[in-house]
């Protein structure tokens, strides 16, 4: 894998962060009070070579792929351990039933707009942060429970639901968390009725696939997508991800889109909401993520979902491998298999288009 290191803004790994809880409130105003603390986020969220007790070791690098005749890259979550069992397995895809939220979706306030600066031009090394934008609101981290001689185990899904936040003229990213958001007047949000005490925002109904990573980790673009003599694009490991908040404490995440859902009512008359998922396909004698998966849609064209359910197929002795899934579907129907177990489904974040 080739990457090269990235120069951290705002020093992300050498702001040590202390205290029983890093995560109490701090007194005061909504100041950053640095990045979040990953000691206890799963591997797979602090990346290749991460260390949860060491920041910013890990890298994420996009997996290639082809989506029609488009090479496409996205990047690859396993399912969390709950839902590698049987009974997980069969609930993986259902988000609500009735009332009850079957997956845990919790809420991320997602702003239509700030105010920016007057004048101002976002500068990497001075500001760190993009102070002519303001990140989403997150309302949880990815958590695994740590134990000795024990495999980890985490519940996180990279999957949230949606509030949205209006702007009314409130500066951009002076709002660093929901207490904040709920209470502040120079933003509109849909609140629920309080209890004890307490308001927090109304959801919208859309779910999406923010996957919030380890933010002293490099992210890059799949290897082969990147050419290594030019020398336009600055291989530093920031510009993929997105900047987000956590309680006051910067995050970063992956931002994979909407992810698609359908509404059906079962037996007993609840309406059920579920994801669709695209299709993943790759030959049975490679491996999932190598660079010959082939997926259904690329973002932004239908069919577009973040969430995979993985098949194989044998092309034989083809010489070319298919760079669609029709082309699979039409000319190896007979040998398309479903990949079952843990690894039948997976996260699928196609990023938007950043820089390097």
């Amino acid at each position: 894998m080739r990457v090269q290191r990235m120069v951290l803004p705002l020093s992300l790994a050498l702001m040590g962060l202390s205290g029983c809880n890093v995560y109490d409130r701090w007194s005061g105003t909504e100041f950053n009070a640095g990045p979040i603390d990953v000691t206890n986020f799963p591997a797979d969220y602090l990346g290749s070579g991460g260390n949860r007790q060491i920041a910013g070791l890990g890298a994420f690098q996009a997996k290639l792929a082809s989506a029609g005749e488009q090479r496409v890259e996205y990047f690859l979550f396993q399912l969390p351990t709950t839902l590698r069992t049987t009974a997980g397995l069969a609930n993986a895809l259902t988000l609500r039933r009735g009332a009850t939220a079957v997956q845990a979706t919790p809420s991320a306030y997602v702003f239509d707009g700030c105010d920016a600066p007057a004048n101002y031009a976002f500068d990497l090394e001075r500001d760190g942060i993009n102070m002519g934008e303001q990140g989403t609101i997150f309302t949880r981290l990815p958590t695994a429970t740590y134990a000795t001689g024990a495999t980890p185990t985490y519940s996180y899904v990279p999957i949230v639901s949606k509030v949205q936040v209006t702007s009314n003229g409130v500066a951009c990213q002076q709002l660093k968390s929901e207490e904040a958001v709920v209470a502040s007047r120079e933003v509109v949000v849909p609140l629920t009725a309080p209890v004890n005490g307490k308001m927090v925002g109304i959801p919208d109904s859309t779910y999406h696939a923010y996957a919030v990573i380890d933010p002293g980790s490099g992210v890059y673009h799949a290897e082969d997508l990147v050419s290594a003599d030019d020398e336009s694009l600055p291989l530093t490991g920031v510009g993929i991800q997105k900047w987000g908040w956590y309680n006051q404490y910067l995050l970063a995440y992956i931002d994979g889109g909407q992810v698609p859902t359908t509404t059906t009512t079962n037996s007993a008359g609840a309406e059920v909401v579920s994801i669709v998922t695209q299709k993943l396909y790759y030959p049975v004698s490679g491996a999932l993520g190598a660079g010959e998966d082939v997926l259904q849609a690329a973002r932004g064209q239908p069919g577009y979902s973040p969430v995979c359910k993985v098949y194989t197929y044998d092309p034989g002795a083809a010489t070319e491998l298919p760079t669609s899934a029709a082309e699979i579907e039409a000319d190896y129907a007979a040998t398309i298999k479903a990949v079952t177990g843990a690894s039948s489904l997976v996260y699928c974040l196609q990023a938007e288009n950043q820089d390097q």
